[in-house]
């Protein structure tokens, strides 16, 4: 009877002690499982936030592109900055507050001292207060952005034409500029983390009629 019995005890502690390694390996399973889920959702998110890029102006998101080819990513992300760059330096309004922060809040920051000095000769000239004078805008239309690739920094041309509204009739102006694109770090003011140097201005004549 006494032997039966330790018997018996003894069956019920093996028994106890099997379903505690069960319930071990269990665990280990489900956390190695979990585990294993969470490393592929963490790596999916990665991925799909590499394949987002955003153009941006003064921490103003303009543009969200996804694309999964980094070279049409940075195609995009430098013909954004050089567009954005014109839109702002060259688009004009007669209003003296509008174009100085257009200027000098945000284009500025996308450009060396090269854009710096332009304006500043401009500025010297009267030209922006000769707009706000007579009343007239001047709308940017863009043909196209050339980038050059092939070595660092990378060397742009833009071409286009700005479109000019003055009392009642239109006029357009030629505008060929050029410049390199160099990375910097990125700023509230410039989140894009690129910079136009040695910018200049090719042709800003009048177009005939």
């Amino acid at each position: 009877m006494e032997f039966n019995e330790g018997y018996r005890v003894f069956n019920d502690i093996t028994r106890a002690e099997k379903r505690s390694n069960r319930l071990v390996v269990l665990s280990l399973t489900f956390m190695l499982f979990s585990f294993l889920c969470c490393t592929y959702v963490v790596h999916r998110v990665n991925e799909s936030a590499k394949n987002n890029f955003y153009l941006l102006d003064s921490g103003q998101k303009l543009a969200t592109v996804r694309v999964k080819d980094y070279k049409r990513a940075i195609d995009i992300l430098c013909e954004g900055h050089v567009g954005i760059f014109h839109e702002l330096f060259f688009g004009l309004e007669p209003d003296l507050g509008f174009i100085k922060r257009n200027i000098e809040g945000k284009a500025l920051f996308m450009v060396d001292r090269s854009g710096m000095r332009l304006y500043n000769r401009l500025v010297d000239q009267d030209y922006y207060e000769d707009i706000a004078k007579s009343g007239y805008s001047i709308e940017l239309e863009k043909d196209s952005i050339i980038i050059d690739y092939s070595s660092y920094p990378f060397r742009f041309r833009f071409i286009g034409k700005q479109k000019i509204e003055r009392d009642g009739e239109t006029e357009y102006r030629n505008l060929v500029t050029t410049g390199y694109l160099m990375e910097t770090k990125s700023t509230p003011n410039n989140l894009n983390g690129l910079k136009i140097v040695r910018f200049d201005v090719l042709d800003n004549r009048d177009l005939r009629k």
